[in-house]
């Protein structure tokens, strides 16, 4: 799991700490990520924030999936994500079915 913030790095290291995050959190200052992904939030045009989006990935940083982060029905359940992850692994393993007789 991965989070992205348009903070800067410290500050995303604060906030990371501040919740007791065990994952990674990135900063996008720049916000080059934002506009690569067209990820620019267009109803609010004076603090220019991200649409909330939150994507299920291959290793090689494929999307797999994209949900939409609004508000809870747009967001991925517990469940989603794991069929989400059972789906890439299941593609990405070899081992995933059992050998033939």
């Amino acid at each position: 799991m991965v989070s992205v913030s348009v903070d800067a790095p410290e500050v995303a290291a604060a906030f990371r700490a501040g919740i007791g995050a065990r994952w990674t959190f990135l900063s996008d200052a720049d916000r080059r990520c934002q506009r690569e992904l067209e990820l620019l939030e267009t109803t609010d045009s004076v603090h220019d924030p991200y649409v909330p989006t939150v994507f299920t990935l291959f290793p090689e940083l494929r999307i797999h999936r994209v949900y939409n982060g609004y508000w809870f029905w747009g967001r991925p359940t517990m469940e989603e994500l794991r069929r989400d992850l059972r789906e890439v692994s299941r593609e990405i393993r070899d081992s995933w079915e059992p050998p033939p007789p």
